[in-house]
């Protein structure tokens, strides 16, 4: 939540708008299921590890070594696979440009594989969680190999890890009452304004806050090609009915001291191999949440 990608290659935003094009053309497999065995320094799917955000963003064989899941760690591993071995071969003896499509193909299908299967691994929309999913290359990258990994975050940004003990597999799995459910956030900073809040942090809802997660929203049809003024305005628009429904208030209902907000990919590199999910959630415009919002109505706030 905003999805922050690691570990993979990351093109610049003027190159990512041209190859955004190119894999909704090609429309790579949503799934990776490589022939070639993994390197040796891919990790044991399950395993947990205890890195930083920043070693989170290399390539396998990750600093340490595996921890068992139920000691303090950071990081689990839900899955191993390779992207589309054609492309690995057609990466082989790409240059220029080509090369680039390639690997930008390459790093769509993984990725795309690791949001697939966190949900399945989580038991519900990752994006309902406090979570992040990492994916990340294998060395030698060029056997486009890679590991899908879960943090548990502290912020809807994901740039704060959490050292939790046991697994994140089920999390996810019992709605509202799951044990990882994003829940209700305060504001680090005042005056956060816009789509993405980069300033919220999660906190206890019996605790002052100053916004509540309400839903997720999936801007359609998939694989859709980027285009940041149609995407910002879709998931505006989608997270501003998902508010309202949240509330109990009919579509054209309204109310001043509530916001939208959202978190998800907005930039051209996190749109491409994305699920195109946003994290709605409902945000106050002045003073704090003593409670929930959900059924509030037109009544006073909580």
């Amino acid at each position: 939540m905003p999805r922050r990608w690691t570990g993979l290659i990351v093109f610049a935003v003027a190159l990512a708008l041209i190859l955004a094009g190119a894999y909704w053309l090609s429309r790579p497999r949503a799934t990776a299921a490589g022939t070639a065995k993994p390197p040796a320094g891919a990790p044991a799917p399950s395993s947990c590890w205890t890195v930083d955000e920043t070693a989170a963003r290399q390539a396998f064989p990750w600093p340490g070594a595996a921890v068992d899941c139920a000691a303090a760690h950071t990081a689990e591993v839900y899955h191993v696979g390779q992207v589309d071995p054609q492309l690995v071969d057609k990466l082989k003896h790409a240059t220029g440009t080509d090369a680039a499509l390639q690997q930008s193909l390459m790093y769509a299908q993984a990725r795309r594989a690791c949001t697939v299967l966190a949900t399945v691994y989580l038991g519900g929309q990752w994006h309902s969680g406090r979570v992040q999913v990492i994916a990340d290359w294998v060395r030698p990258t060029t056997s486009g190999h890679f590991g899908c990994a879960l943090a548990e975050t502290a912020d809807p940004a994901g740039t704060r890890f959490v050292r939790r003990t046991g697994s994140v597999r089920d999390a996810l799995k019992s709605g509202e009452s799951a044990p990882l459910v994003a829940g209700c956030v305060a504001r680090a900073t005042s005056g956060a304004t816009g789509g993405a809040d980069a300033t919220l942090a999660y906190t206890a809802c019996d605790q002052p806050h100053d916004g509540e997660f309400v839903a997720t929203f999936t801007i359609t049809p998939p694989d859709a090609p980027f285009d940041e003024n149609a995407v910002r305005s879709a998931a505006d628009r989608g997270c501003a009915r998902s508010g309202l429904l949240y509330l109990g208030l009919p579509a054209d209902g309204r109310r001043d001291d509530l916001r939208a907000g959202y978190v998800g990919p907005t930039s051209a590199a996190d749109w491409l191999g994305s699920d195109q999910t946003f994290a709605c959630y409902l945000l106050t415009s002045n003073g704090k949440l003593h409670g929930t919002v959900k059924g509030l109505g037109t009544n006073p706030l909580p």
